[in-house]
Protein backbone atom coordinates (compact mmCIF):
# COMPACT_ATOMS: atom_id res chain seq x y z
CA UNK A 1 0.00 0.00 0.00
CA UNK A 2 1.41 3.16 -1.36
CA UNK A 3 -0.28 7.14 -1.52
CA UNK A 4 1.01 9.38 -3.37
CA UNK A 5 2.04 12.80 -2.43
CA UNK A 6 -0.84 14.57 -4.52
CA UNK A 7 -3.46 11.47 -2.67
CA UNK A 8 -1.90 13.10 0.96
CA UNK A 9 -2.97 16.31 -0.18
CA UNK A 10 -6.26 15.72 -1.14
CA UNK A 11 -6.91 13.76 2.55
CA UNK A 12 -5.44 16.62 4.11
CA UNK A 13 -8.08 19.11 1.66
CA UNK A 14 -10.89 16.64 2.52
CA UNK A 15 -10.46 16.40 6.18
CA UNK A 16 -10.33 20.10 6.68
CA UNK A 17 -13.35 20.98 4.36
CA UNK A 18 -17.22 20.73 5.61
CA UNK A 19 -17.93 18.97 1.78
CA UNK A 20 -16.08 17.24 -0.68
CA UNK A 21 -17.29 20.37 -3.13
CA UNK A 22 -15.67 23.22 -0.71
CA UNK A 23 -12.71 20.85 -0.60
CA UNK A 24 -12.48 20.07 -4.68
CA UNK A 25 -12.49 24.37 -4.80
CA UNK A 26 -9.37 24.36 -2.74
CA UNK A 27 -8.04 22.19 -4.32
CA UNK A 28 -8.91 23.44 -8.36
CA UNK A 29 -10.56 20.21 -8.88
CA UNK A 30 -14.22 18.90 -9.73
CA UNK A 31 -16.16 17.50 -7.13
CA UNK A 32 -16.43 14.06 -9.00
CA UNK A 33 -12.46 13.71 -9.09
CA UNK A 34 -12.10 14.60 -5.95
CA UNK A 35 -14.67 11.66 -4.65
CA UNK A 36 -12.63 9.34 -6.85
CA UNK A 37 -9.93 10.16 -5.35
CA UNK A 38 -11.03 9.61 -1.82
CA UNK A 39 -12.50 6.13 -2.99
CA UNK A 40 -8.51 5.07 -4.41
CA UNK A 41 -7.05 6.30 -1.30
CA UNK A 42 -9.62 4.04 1.11
CA UNK A 43 -8.94 1.41 -1.01
CA UNK A 44 -5.60 1.78 -0.67
CA UNK A 45 -5.41 2.14 3.15
CA UNK A 46 -8.16 -0.69 3.48
CA UNK A 47 -10.16 2.15 5.49
CA UNK A 48 -13.68 3.96 5.47
CA UNK A 49 -12.26 7.00 6.28
CA UNK A 50 -15.33 9.43 5.72
CA UNK A 51 -18.74 9.30 6.67
CA UNK A 52 -20.60 10.92 3.67
CA UNK A 53 -24.24 12.47 3.82
CA UNK A 54 -25.65 14.60 0.84
CA UNK A 55 -24.88 17.59 3.24
CA UNK A 56 -21.68 17.03 5.45
CA UNK A 57 -18.53 15.47 5.36
CA UNK A 58 -17.37 14.01 8.61
CA UNK A 59 -13.84 11.78 9.52
CA UNK A 60 -14.28 7.98 10.67
CA UNK A 61 -12.14 7.53 13.59
CA UNK A 62 -9.47 5.66 10.67
CA UNK A 63 -9.96 8.86 8.88
CA UNK A 64 -8.70 11.31 11.66
CA UNK A 65 -5.84 9.23 12.06
CA UNK A 66 -4.61 8.64 8.57
CA UNK A 67 -5.32 12.84 7.88
CA UNK A 68 -3.15 13.37 10.86
CA UNK A 69 -0.41 11.64 9.34
CA UNK A 70 -0.82 12.79 6.03
CA UNK A 71 -0.98 16.40 7.03
CA UNK A 72 2.25 15.98 8.81
CA UNK A 73 3.96 14.73 6.08
CA UNK A 74 2.88 16.99 3.62
CA UNK A 75 4.22 19.63 6.00
CA UNK A 76 7.67 18.00 6.27
CA UNK A 77 7.49 17.07 2.25
CA UNK A 78 7.15 21.15 2.15
CA UNK A 79 9.57 22.39 4.32
CA UNK A 80 12.18 20.46 2.83
CA UNK A 81 11.29 21.64 -0.56
CA UNK A 82 11.39 25.34 0.83
CA UNK A 83 15.27 24.18 2.66
CA UNK A 84 16.44 23.13 -1.36
CA UNK A 85 15.34 26.38 -2.75
CA UNK A 86 16.99 28.15 -0.37
CA UNK A 87 20.08 26.33 -0.83
CA UNK A 88 20.67 23.49 2.14
CA UNK A 89 22.72 25.28 4.69
CA UNK A 90 23.09 28.79 3.43
CA UNK A 91 21.57 30.87 6.74
CA UNK A 92 19.71 28.31 7.84
CA UNK A 93 19.52 25.36 10.15
CA UNK A 94 17.33 22.67 11.31
CA UNK A 95 17.34 20.99 14.62
CA UNK A 96 15.04 18.27 16.41
CA UNK A 97 14.97 17.85 19.70
CA UNK A 98 13.53 16.20 22.63
CA UNK A 99 11.30 19.09 24.28
CA UNK A 100 12.87 18.51 27.40
CA UNK A 101 15.98 19.82 25.74
CA UNK A 102 13.82 22.26 24.11
CA UNK A 103 12.42 23.63 27.81
CA UNK A 104 16.01 23.01 29.34
CA UNK A 105 18.16 24.70 27.02
CA UNK A 106 17.06 25.96 23.82
CA UNK A 107 15.69 29.20 25.07
CA UNK A 108 19.16 30.63 26.42
CA UNK A 109 21.36 28.96 23.68
CA UNK A 110 19.19 30.42 20.81
CA UNK A 111 19.45 33.94 22.34
CA UNK A 112 23.27 33.45 22.73
CA UNK A 113 23.27 32.34 19.24
CA UNK A 114 20.78 34.50 17.38
CA UNK A 115 22.99 37.35 19.14
CA UNK A 116 26.06 36.09 17.50
CA UNK A 117 24.00 35.26 13.59
CA UNK A 118 21.15 37.10 13.69
CA UNK A 119 20.57 36.49 9.67
CA UNK A 120 20.81 32.49 10.35
CA UNK A 121 17.34 31.33 10.41
CA UNK A 122 16.59 28.15 12.67
CA UNK A 123 14.18 25.55 12.61
CA UNK A 124 12.87 23.79 15.13
CA UNK A 125 11.01 20.68 15.91
CA UNK A 126 10.12 19.32 19.42
CA UNK A 127 9.20 16.02 18.95
CA UNK A 128 10.15 12.73 20.53
CA UNK A 129 13.25 10.64 20.04
CA UNK A 130 11.92 8.21 16.99
CA UNK A 131 10.49 10.76 15.13
CA UNK A 132 13.93 13.02 15.91
CA UNK A 133 15.41 10.40 14.11
CA UNK A 134 13.04 9.86 11.15
CA UNK A 135 13.68 13.78 10.55
CA UNK A 136 17.31 13.16 10.12
CA UNK A 137 17.33 10.14 8.57
CA UNK A 138 15.02 11.94 6.13
CA UNK A 139 17.05 14.90 5.77
CA UNK A 140 14.25 17.22 7.14
CA UNK A 141 16.81 18.52 10.12
CA UNK A 142 20.69 19.05 10.02
CA UNK A 143 20.75 17.37 13.36
CA UNK A 144 18.97 16.40 16.39
CA UNK A 145 19.45 16.43 20.47
CA UNK A 146 18.04 13.22 21.70
CA UNK A 147 19.22 9.94 22.72
CA UNK A 148 22.35 8.37 21.86
CA UNK A 149 21.04 5.99 18.93
CA UNK A 150 21.35 2.73 18.06
CA UNK A 151 24.54 1.37 16.67
CA UNK A 152 24.93 0.75 12.74
CA UNK A 153 22.48 3.52 11.26
CA UNK A 154 25.30 5.75 9.77
CA UNK A 155 24.88 8.39 12.22
CA UNK A 156 27.22 9.98 14.44
CA UNK A 157 26.46 10.81 17.83
CA UNK A 158 28.07 13.48 19.99
CA UNK A 159 27.64 12.74 23.98
CA UNK A 160 26.83 15.99 26.31
CA UNK A 161 25.58 14.25 29.02
CA UNK A 162 23.94 12.35 31.45
CA UNK A 163 20.10 12.60 32.54
CA UNK A 164 19.15 10.47 35.47
CA UNK A 165 15.50 9.44 36.47
CA UNK A 166 14.04 10.67 39.83
CA UNK A 167 10.87 9.39 41.62
CA UNK A 168 8.65 12.72 41.38
CA UNK A 169 6.03 12.51 44.11
CA UNK A 170 3.92 14.89 46.44
CA UNK A 171 5.89 16.35 49.32
CA UNK A 172 3.67 14.73 51.58
CA UNK A 173 4.21 11.34 50.08
CA UNK A 174 5.95 8.64 52.51
CA UNK A 175 8.53 8.07 49.73
CA UNK A 176 9.23 12.06 50.24
CA UNK A 177 10.96 11.27 53.17
CA UNK A 178 13.82 9.03 52.11
CA UNK A 179 17.25 10.78 50.73
CA UNK A 180 16.67 8.11 47.94
CA UNK A 181 14.41 5.99 46.75
CA UNK A 182 14.77 2.38 45.04
CA UNK A 183 12.76 1.06 42.01
CA UNK A 184 11.17 -1.67 44.14
CA UNK A 185 9.60 0.88 46.44
CA UNK A 186 7.01 1.70 43.53
CA UNK A 187 5.66 -1.54 42.75
CA UNK A 188 2.88 -0.34 45.22
CA UNK A 189 2.70 2.64 44.88
CA UNK A 190 0.33 4.02 41.96
CA UNK A 191 2.23 4.97 38.87
CA UNK A 192 1.56 7.68 36.13
CA UNK A 193 2.73 6.53 32.90
CA UNK A 194 4.42 8.11 30.16
CA UNK A 195 2.97 6.86 26.93
CA UNK A 196 5.25 3.38 25.70
CA UNK A 197 6.59 5.17 22.55
CA UNK A 198 7.92 7.90 24.83
CA UNK A 199 12.04 7.46 25.80
CA UNK A 200 11.07 8.25 29.34
CA UNK A 201 8.61 5.34 29.48
CA UNK A 202 11.58 2.85 28.43
CA UNK A 203 13.89 4.24 30.87
CA UNK A 204 11.17 3.33 33.94
CA UNK A 205 9.93 -0.05 32.03
CA UNK A 206 13.94 -1.07 31.87
CA UNK A 207 14.08 -0.28 35.55
CA UNK A 208 11.26 -2.38 36.22
CA UNK A 209 12.24 -5.33 34.00
CA UNK A 210 15.97 -5.09 35.60
CA UNK A 211 14.42 -5.72 39.09
CA UNK A 212 12.20 -8.51 37.12
CA UNK A 213 9.53 -6.50 38.79
CA UNK A 214 6.01 -5.43 36.88
CA UNK A 215 4.01 -2.19 37.03
CA UNK A 216 1.43 -1.70 35.16
CA UNK A 217 0.42 2.32 35.20
CA UNK A 218 -2.75 3.54 37.34
CA UNK A 219 -3.17 6.35 34.31
CA UNK A 220 -0.81 7.17 30.88
CA UNK A 221 -0.11 10.21 29.53
CA UNK A 222 1.60 11.56 26.54
CA UNK A 223 2.35 15.04 27.99
CA UNK A 224 5.26 15.87 30.96
CA UNK A 225 2.91 18.30 32.64
CA UNK A 226 -0.25 16.24 32.45
CA UNK A 227 1.90 13.58 34.23
CA UNK A 228 3.08 15.82 36.99
CA UNK A 229 -0.42 17.31 37.27
CA UNK A 230 -1.90 14.00 38.11
CA UNK A 231 0.92 13.27 40.55
CA UNK A 232 0.31 16.89 42.40
CA UNK A 233 -3.16 15.77 42.74
CA UNK A 234 -2.49 12.75 44.88
CA UNK A 235 -2.94 10.20 42.15
CA UNK A 236 0.20 8.89 42.46
CA UNK A 237 3.98 8.84 41.81
CA UNK A 238 6.27 8.91 38.50
CA UNK A 239 9.41 9.23 37.54
CA UNK A 240 11.43 11.63 35.11
CA UNK A 241 14.46 12.45 33.99
CA UNK A 242 16.46 15.30 35.50
CA UNK A 243 15.92 17.52 32.04
CA UNK A 244 12.36 17.29 32.25
CA UNK A 245 12.47 19.26 35.33
CA UNK A 246 12.42 22.63 33.40
CA UNK A 247 8.88 21.75 31.85
CA UNK A 248 7.23 22.37 35.06
CA UNK A 249 7.43 24.27 38.68
CA UNK A 250 6.22 21.86 41.08
CA UNK A 251 6.52 24.08 44.13
CA UNK A 252 4.12 21.06 45.76
CA UNK A 253 6.53 18.49 44.71
CA UNK A 254 9.29 15.92 46.05
CA UNK A 255 11.82 14.83 43.45
CA UNK A 256 14.50 12.14 44.49
CA UNK A 257 16.78 9.76 42.76
CA UNK A 258 15.94 6.53 42.02
CA UNK A 259 18.49 3.96 42.53
CA UNK A 260 19.18 -0.01 42.14
CA UNK A 261 19.53 0.07 39.16
CA UNK A 262 20.56 3.98 38.70
CA UNK A 263 18.88 4.00 35.24
CA UNK A 264 20.24 7.20 33.07
CA UNK A 265 19.70 8.62 29.38
CA UNK A 266 22.83 9.65 27.50
CA UNK A 267 22.08 12.45 25.10
CA UNK A 268 23.61 14.37 22.92
CA UNK A 269 23.96 15.65 18.96
CA UNK A 270 23.28 12.78 16.05
CA UNK A 271 24.20 13.88 12.72
CA UNK A 272 24.20 11.63 9.74
CA UNK A 273 27.53 10.25 8.74
CA UNK A 274 29.66 12.27 6.31
CA UNK A 275 27.39 15.09 6.06
CA UNK A 276 29.27 19.05 5.92
CA UNK A 277 27.27 21.20 8.61
CA UNK A 278 27.39 24.94 8.15
CA UNK A 279 30.14 26.56 9.96
CA UNK A 280 28.06 28.55 12.36
CA UNK A 281 26.62 25.26 13.37
CA UNK A 282 29.53 24.88 15.51
CA UNK A 283 28.31 27.47 17.52
CA UNK A 284 24.83 26.34 18.14
CA UNK A 285 26.09 23.00 19.37
CA UNK A 286 28.79 24.37 21.87
CA UNK A 287 26.14 26.86 23.30
CA UNK A 288 23.67 23.77 23.23
CA UNK A 289 26.24 22.06 25.68
CA UNK A 290 27.35 24.19 27.65
CA UNK A 291 23.07 25.02 28.91
CA UNK A 292 22.46 21.49 29.13
CA UNK A 293 25.38 20.92 31.58
CA UNK A 294 24.94 23.87 33.35
CA UNK A 295 21.31 22.39 33.63
CA UNK A 296 21.80 19.14 35.21
CA UNK A 297 24.52 20.72 37.21
CA UNK A 298 22.28 23.28 38.71
CA UNK A 299 19.20 20.53 39.02
CA UNK A 300 21.47 18.35 40.69
CA UNK A 301 22.80 20.74 43.22
CA UNK A 302 19.10 22.05 44.10
CA UNK A 303 18.49 18.30 44.93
Amino acid sequence: MSLTFRQMEILVAAAEAPTFSAAAKKLGISQPSLSESVGRIERAVGRVLFERTTRSLKLTEEGRRAAAIARELVQDFTRGLERLNRGAGAGRIAVAALPSVICAAMPSALAEFVRAHPAVEVVLHDVQHERAMALLRDGIVDMAVTLKPASGENLVFDGVAFDTAHLVCRRDHPLARLRKVRWRDLIDQPFIGITRISSVRRLSDAAFVYGAQTVEPRFEVEQIPSAVALVEAGLGVTALPSLTFAMFKGDSLAVRPLIEPVMRRHVGFVTRAQRTLPAFAADLMRAIRVRLQHELRTTNARR
